[in-house]
């Protein structure tokens, strides 16, 4: 039931339309600007440090999401304006029951303009798996969130 629920509902808060796009492109081409974004992608691969930072960044904003309840503070302005207190039940109602996570495994990263981003598979004690995006802009600001179904 979780499976097909979370196969047929995805929760997107974004403040940039470019970041679900991004995450179906290929890395900008080497030496392109990223403008200083301490997550970005460095020429055509990712430091281990931003790697680390990025994914740190996005297992506490899992767990955030699992809990119900959110740091407004770090979130960038619209995607602080998008979520309201409905998406939020939502996405705790989708994974707040799963447990902690025994496995949080990157399977994309990449930026685009001031943006970069991150997918995730998150995996479950009990086997179940959800793709989770997680998204910063140039300043630190949590600019995108999504929950999804493995593809």
């Amino acid at each position: 039931m979780i499976r097909k629920l979370i196969a047929s509902i995805v929760l997107t808060l974004f403040a940039s339309a470019a970041v679900p796009a991004a995450a179906q492109q290929p890395p900008p081409p080497e030496g392109a600007s990223q403008q200083n974004n301490p997550y970005a992608q460095s020429g055509s691969g990712t430091s281990a440090a931003s790697n680390a930072k990025m994914l740190a960044r996005a297992k506490n904003w899992f767990g955030q999401l699992q809990s119900g309840k959110i740091d407004r503070s770090q979130l960038a302005n619209n995607a602080n304006s998008n979520m309201n207190d409905a998406t939020i039940a939502n996405a705790q109602k989708m994974v707040g029951g799963l447990g902690k996570p025994v496995s949080f495994v990157p399977q994309r990263s990449g930026s685009q303009g001031n943006i970069a981003y991150g997918i995730y598979l998150v995996t479950f004690q009990n086997g179940q798996q959800i793709d989770f995006l997680f998204a910063v802009d140039g300043s630190g600001k949590v600019s995108s969130l999504g929950l999804g179904s493995p593809h």
